[in-house]
Order: structure tokens, then sequence, then C-alpha cells
């Protein structure tokens, strides 16, 4: 089962990544499912600036692959940032429209913070923490399928930091995903950035493993064609079946 289950394309305000080559590459390289889940980014500070998507018409746009491209499954997804942050709204959005895949990422920290963009300086331990809590609040309301980019805001470190003062709240994420039956995404774009790990990183999938969990989702995180397929070979075997087609 080769697959990717989180990629950018037209509908994503940051996004170069055409859908119509992304798939034709997909088909060359052999995958046998991609998703499409185009960020849905719903804090006042985004909307201000990207506006909302119009979810209808991305829907239709997908319809029109699948029917274009039946030698590959396609999916249509959804990336809900800061899912917990928005509930009621995003859920009145997304009620109507069959999604194949819902992936909830934490993209804002409580004090705003942006740690999805490139840190002028390392978290400090609190807003470590608070970032870790931002993702336990969001596992524990959100109706998701995937939690995306586990420890996001180190994606352009030079190396890997010691956060085993996050543990216990990492530990308690992975208890409510297990419970409630969410996929761990291993996100492949921090290798892009020179960070020397996949995310999350080996030690902390171990901790989730240790939890009991099972479930694993692939994404490269891709926003330009290029990105596609890089570095999905660095991720162990042991964890590249598809939690869709998991027993």
């Amino acid at each position: 089962m080769k697959y990717d289950y989180h990629l950018h394309t037209e509908d994503s305000y940051d996004s170069s990544l055409k859908a119509e080559p992304l798939v034709r590459k997909a088909i060359e390289l052999n995958y046998d499912e991609i998703a499409i889940t185009e960020h849905l980014d719903l804090l006042p500070q985004e909307l201000r600036i990207f506006g909302l998507p119009s979810l209808m018409r991305y829907q239709k746009r997908i319809k029109a692959l699948q029917s274009s491209h039946p030698s590959i499954k396609i999916l249509f997804g959804i990336e809900i940032g800061d899912y917990h942050q928005v509930q009621d709204f995003a859920q009145n959005l997304v009620a109507e429209i069959p999604f194949d895949l819902i992936l909830g990422s934490v993209h804002f920290l409580g004090d705003h913070t942006n740690i999805a963009l490139p840190l002028p300086k390392p978290l400090t331990a609190n807003q470590v923490k608070d970032y870790y809590l931002q993702n336990l609040n969001l596992a524990t309301n959100c109706n998701i399928d995937v939690l995306a980019h586990l420890g996001v805001y180190k994606r352009h470190y030079p190396s890997i930091p010691d956060e085993s003062f996050a543990y216990p709240i990492i530990k308690d994420i992975f208890s409510v995903m297990i419970e409630r039956n969410i996929a761990l995404e291993i996100n492949l774009s921090s290798l892009r950035n020179g960070y020397p790990s996949f995310l999350p990183e080996p030690h902390i999938i171990e901790l989730y493993l240790q939890q009991g969990g099972t479930k694993f989702s692939i994404g490269s995180d891709a926003h330009y064609l290029e990105h596609f397929d890089l570095y999905r070979d660095s991720i162990p075997m042991q964890y590249q079946t598809s939690f869709r087609h998991s027993n």
C-alpha cells in the first residue's frame, strides 16, 4: 500500500502544486491512494488575509479528478487548522460535505505565535507545553481522522530538542487518540527543511506504541510538485500501513 494523505493543491492559499500533474506523478510512482487535503483555516487573522475557500467548488474539482483518473484512488480531504479554537464554525461548514478524510492540526499557540512558520528562536518550555496542550484539546474535542504534523514547530530546528518535560502531555494526547481511533501522521515536511527526522520523531512514536497505538498515516505535506514522494523511503516499513487498510 503506497499512499500520501496530506497534499495541498489549488484551493490552499499557500500552495503552488497543481492537482493534475500531482495525480500523474502519483500514478507514475505507483501510488495506490492519495488524499488532497486543502487548508481550512478559520481563525480571524487567517480569514482576514486569505478568505474562506469554496468547499463546494473544491468538492466538484476532486470529483472531476476522480472521474478522469480511475487508476488511482483520490480521497477528498481537508486539513482544519486549530479546529478546537473554531469548533462550532468549522463543524457547521463541513457538516454536510462528505469528506473522506479530516486532518486536524495546530498552527497557533495560545499567545498567537504561528508555529507553522520558521521561528526566530526556539520555543520556551512553557510554549512547548502550550503547543502540546493545544493538540490535546484538538484530539479530545474535535471529530478528526488524523492528527497532523505533531511537533511542527520543530520543522526548521537544526537539531532534535529534549522534550522529555512534555512527555506526560504527549502520552495523554496518544491515549485520547487511541480511544477515539485517531491516526498519528508521520509528516515528512521537516526533512525538507533540514531537521534530522520526520515528525514526530522515532522516540515520540515509541511513546505512542507503548500506549498501544497502532494507526499511522503518512503525509508529505507537499505544496510543490518536487516535494511529493520526497523522503518517503525514510519511513520504516512497520509504520507504512495505511490506517484505512490496517486490521
